[in-house]
Order: C-alpha cells, then structure tokens, then sequence
C-alpha cells in the first residue's frame, strides 16, 4: 500500500529532475554556440555582409540542435573617450530581432558592455533559443538568451558591408535607425 502512494511521487520527481536537467542542458548548450558564433567572428578579416550573418544564425540552429528556431543580432561599436560612450558602428538582427540603434547601447546595454580603452572596438553577439520541455511538468517553456562581447582578433574592427573610420563621424552616429528586421540590401 505504501510502495502504491510512493510511486507516482517518486515517479513525477524523476520525471522533473530529467527535465530540469534537459533545461539546464539545453541552456548551456546555447552559451557555447553564442560563444562560439561570437569567436567566428573574432576571427573575421574580411568585410561580411548579410549572407555572412544569415549563415552564422543557421550555424548557430545547428549547434543548438534545437527543434525551435533561433536569432541572433550582431552588432559592432567602439569606445569614444571624448564623449565617454559606446558608439555603433552597424547592427544585423535576424529572424525578427531589430537592430539596435545608439540609443538602445546608451541605455539598455550600458552596464553590461566593458571598459575599453579610446577607439577600441567590440563586436557584441547576441542570441536567441526558444526551449519548451516535453512533457509539463510545472517548467515552464522559455527563452534562453546571451550576450557576448568580443574584441576582433585580427583587424581593427568587424566591418558590414563597408569599413567607416572610427572617430571619423563615419560610423553609425545617431538615433534615426528605423530597426529594421531584415536587411535592406537582401530585397
């Protein structure tokens, strides 16, 4: 009688350490690919362009192995001593996600991004990973997602499309990006 009214109790916490590892799992499989879709293009020399950030964002479906699909955003900026601010440089999201404009780094990414030293550029790498478990259990379906900071290994800067001059008033400088989701030149 006991081993009767123990055994849906033992059962359902199985079940719930299985998926809360699952979760835990799928959460840090999706640090790695954002870490490694973020060394990729550390390494980067060559200007990309949107075929280049579309690929990265399959590449990164393929490291998570996820059923769901994923987004990711790249965006490039540098550190401008004499206003003392991040500056954009460009910003890719795919998948719906919208480019960031200045604005956005000012206020929403200003405590996470580092300390650089004047002119040093960044290239930030944010993902996307929808995760729904299985079964319900009580845990909830959600969204992973991580932001990463990289500085370019091999060259000055991340370039898309076209290389502006840091400093210069080249790089993308003000708050009148539209946010568009998909990029202009793919249509």
């Amino acid at each position: 009688v006991e081993a009767i009214m123990v055994f849906p109790l033992l059962a359902w916490a199985y079940m719930g350490m299985y998926f809360f590892f699952d979760a835990y799992r799928q959460q840090n499989v999706n640090l790695k690919a954002a870490y490694t879709v973020s060394d990729l293009l550390s390494r980067e020399v060559d200007v990309i362009d949107w075929n280049y950030i579309q690929g990265g964002n399959t590449f990164l479906d393929f490291l998570t192995t996820s059923s769901q699909d994923t987004q990711i955003r790249i965006t490039a900026m540098y550190w401008d001593e004499d206003t003392d601010r991040h500056v954009l440089l460009w910003s890719k999201g795919t998948r719906g996600q919208l480019d960031l404009t200045q604005a956005q780094i000012e206020t929403r990414f200003a405590e996470e991004l580092p300390v650089m030293a004047d002119k040093d550029t960044a290239i930030m790498v944010e993902t996307w990973s929808y995760f729904e478990p299985i079964v319900n259990i009580g845990l909830p379906s959600v969204t992973f997602d991580n932001l990463i900071v990289t500085s370019p290994r091999f060259a000055p800067q991340l370039c898309y499309e076209v290389c502006g001059e840091i400093g210069s008033g080249t790089a993308h400088d003000d708050n009148t990006d539209d946010g568009a989701e998909d990029d202009p030149s793919s249509t």
